[in-house]
């Protein structure tokens, strides 16, 4: 169980699906403590209740946004994506709900719908966990499994006549005036850097980087060369410089020669590997 704990897990949810997820979810706990009014909230009389119920959703959504946007900035190395892992996954589930539940726990006692007592917060932390880490368990570790058999045998490149030919490629820095002009045998990947692109190429048998300052993908709109492709949010690929894949759950992984560099290739643009059958 430890060792499938350490393994890779993807981490690249959208910005769009994170903020629909915690407003949904939010929603989803109001509607349903309003329509049901479990745990003796019938009991509960305000002029308010209705207000006060919707209350529980809001705590929801605004805490699973903090978790999902605040927490990962302040702690960025933790939540890299290279680092992510299935332990990772399923401890940052659990503190989701725990997080949740606790801040339940004051806003009740804010509102006086519960009172408050050792008992209380046991029991509402206590049967929050139970009743959260076992679907969040089963969840994950069926993810795993579904992308771990989607990514482990991918294709693997041949070499033709058609490769490696000798192209031209001019890059040009956002102030129009810096320039590089590199030859497409000897470019093996871009790589986002903040404000800059970091091009890494062979010269003279020698890898070299080279900061440009230029978004990725303004860089992505100056190659018109079919090899070269956007592989990740982060890189630009030469797709003829790829001597082996690898995948594991969080997707395809390029290796390029003749370094021992490892190229991400995110699942939106997992196409490009069928490139190789």
């Amino acid at each position: 169980m430890l060792k499938i704990l350490q393994q890779p897990y993807p981490h690249t949810d959208s910005d769009k699906r994170k903020i629909l997820l915690s407003l949904g979810t939010g929603f989803f706990v109001g509607l349903f403590l309003i329509y049901f009014e479990p745990f003796g909230i019938k009991e509960f009389y305000s002029p308010n209740k209705v207000l006060t119920l919707l209350g529980y959703g809001i705590i929801t959504s605004a805490t699973m946004l903090f978790l999902y946007f605040i927490v990962p900035k302040t702690f960025p190395n933790y939540f890299k994506e290279e680092n992510w892992t299935v332990g990772r996954e399923i401890f940052f589930f659990t503190l989701n709900f725990l997080s949740i539940a606790l801040l339940n726990i004051v806003y009740s006692q804010l509102t006086f719908l519960f009172p408050f007592s050792g008992y209380t917060i046991f029991s509402m932390v206590g049967y929050t966990f139970i009743l959260g880490i076992f679907p969040t368990v089963a969840i994950v570790l069926s993810n795993y499994i579904y992308h771990l058999k989607q990514y482990n045998t991918p294709p693997q490149p041949t070499f033709t006549n058609e490769k490696n030919q000798h192209l031209e490629l001019m890059l040009v820095a956002e102030n129009e005036k810096d320039t590089l002009e590199i030859s497409t045998l000897n470019l093996l990947y871009i790589e986002s850097s903040d404000n800059y692109s970091t091009v890494v190429f062979l010269k003279e048998e020698q890898i070299i980087k080279e900061l440009i300052r230029s978004s990725l993908t303004r860089l992505e709109g100056q190659i018109q060369i079919k090899s070269i492709v956007r592989c990740h949010r982060s890189f630009i690929v030469n797709l003829d410089k790829v001597v082996k894949v690898t995948g594991n759950a969080q997707g395809f992984k390029l290796h390029l020669k003749p370094t021992d560099s490892i190229v991400p290739v995110a699942r939106k643009y997992s196409d490009i590997v069928g490139r190789f059958r």
